[in-house]
């Protein structure tokens, strides 16, 4: 999938983006990249918590990236938002970098390409702008065609909500003098920096909505991968924002 591989289309589509929907979870470690799933690979992009990878592997034959990008809005206001495509080598030499800009209409790009024999890449969605004020969207990037190896590839569970955030709206009995964490574990377990502990479990997978319980405190969130847990009654509030 060298550059000369490349067709160069980009499409803005007419189209509005639906914001629920599944979705697999992101990495944000370049060096550990989330697998593409067969069909749509869903996420949400956000400048204030950074870029987001993906792999795939590859035979020789011919395939297809596809990736869809709608920008978020602000203030009921549409936002003319780009991001940065990157396909990279596992050792990280750049190979394909691609712009796709949005102003709150469904952003396409199309890369088309053969591959001359087995191997993979390592697919990068990078924020631009200061994280001052808050940007990104919604993205969808589908992998297809015969030389597409998804061998041993698995949809992510419920546990896709496992790793680090940091806590943006403190409970009062948190101490919120400082910066303060808190770490999902895959095991339904919930660490704060400050001492707390917890649980974790889902409540409706297909929704990624789950119901955390620290001490006395208790939320439903939503889980939107890339960014973090929101307020299931008002999204916009993020509650734990992911960190790398």
């Amino acid at each position: 999938m060298a550059r000369r591989w490349f067709t160069r289309s980009a499409v803005i589509a007419a189209l509005a983006a639906a914001f629920a929907g599944a979705a697999s979870a992101q990495s944000l470690d370049p060096g550990r990249p989330t697998p593409l799933a067969p069909g749509e690979n869903r996420g949400v992009i956000d400048n204030m918590v950074g870029a987001q990878y993906w792999s795939f592997k590859y035979r020789k034959g011919a395939g297809r990236v596809s990736v869809r990008f709608t920008s978020m809005g602000l203030f009921g206001n549409r936002q003319t938002t780009t991001i940065q495509i990157v396909v990279r080598t596992p050792t990280g030499q750049v190979v394909e970098q691609r712009s796709l800009t949005s102003s709150g209409q469904v952003a396409e790009l199309n890369m088309p390409g053969n591959f001359p024999g087995s191997g993979s890449y390592v697919l990068g969605v990078l924020p631009t702008g200061m994280a001052l004020v808050r940007a990104g969207g919604d993205y969808s990037i589908t992998v297809d065609g015969p030389a597409i190896d998804y061998a041993g590839v698995a949809a992510a569970g419920p546990e896709r909500i496992a790793g680090t955030y940091s806590v943006m709206v403190c409970p009062p009995d948190f101490d919120c003098q400082a910066s303060l964490a808190i770490r999902f574990a895959a095991n339904g377990t919930v660490q704060t920096t400050d001492g707390h502990s917890g649980t974790w479990k889902v409540f409706d997978p297909d929704a990624l909505i789950y119901s955390v319980v620290v001490g006395r405190d208790r939320w439903s969130l939503k889980l939107i991968p890339g960014r973090g847990l929101v307020g299931t009654n008002d999204p916009s509030v993020v509650v734990f924002q992911a960190v790398r």
